[in-house]
């Protein structure tokens, strides 16, 4: 298509708005771009941490099956509910005067507890926080239950202020 565009010569010639663009620096930056996204998709997958549903599913449904339920009461203190059925089988108070320590103490109990029952299958945890656990210390504990081969790990939401 052509377009009249006015010349300052005055001779009323058309003149071809036909612009070439450099596609060059289009495909730099896509090839950027799909670089950049493969390189996270891999850093991402690195750093998961895999757990399962527990609730809701077959492994909510093994008879034999306990469930564990962690209630932070502070940073250095917290209580372990053992359930079976839903019933209470197994309660522990820790207490400890760092959060170190604390997870110290719970994989010392739980170790103990399992040790005691034999083929004992330990389901799912949940763990609910405090304000005052930090997140390493959460993930401390997470690697605790790991270490005794407890999997399937749910964290309740903390409300503000508790």
């Amino acid at each position: 298509m052509a377009v009249s565009v006015g010349s300052s010569g005055g001779s009323g010639r058309r003149k071809s708005l036909d612009a070439e663009i450099n596609l060059v620096s289009f495909i730099d930056l896509l090839s950027m771009c799909i670089c950049f996204l493969l390189m996270t998709a891999v850093w991402l997958e690195v750093g998961s941490v895999q757990v399962k549903q527990s609730h809701g599913t077959e492994a909510a449904a093994a008879s034999n099956s306990y469930e564990l339920d962690l209630k932070f009461q502070g940073a250095t203190r917290a209580q372990v509910i053992i359930k079976k059925s839903g019933r209470v089988a197994h309660k522990m108070n820790l207490s400890a005067g760092t959060a170190a320590e604390l997870a110290q103490r719970l994989d010392a109990g739980i170790g103990t507890w399992l040790a005691s029952v034999p083929g004992v299958d330990v389901s799912a945890a949940m763990l609910t926080p405090n304000s005052a656990v930090s997140y390493g210390e959460l993930v401390g504990v997470m690697d605790v239950l790991r270490r005794h081969k407890i999997v399937n790990l749910g964290v309740v939401p903390v409300a503000k202020g508790s």
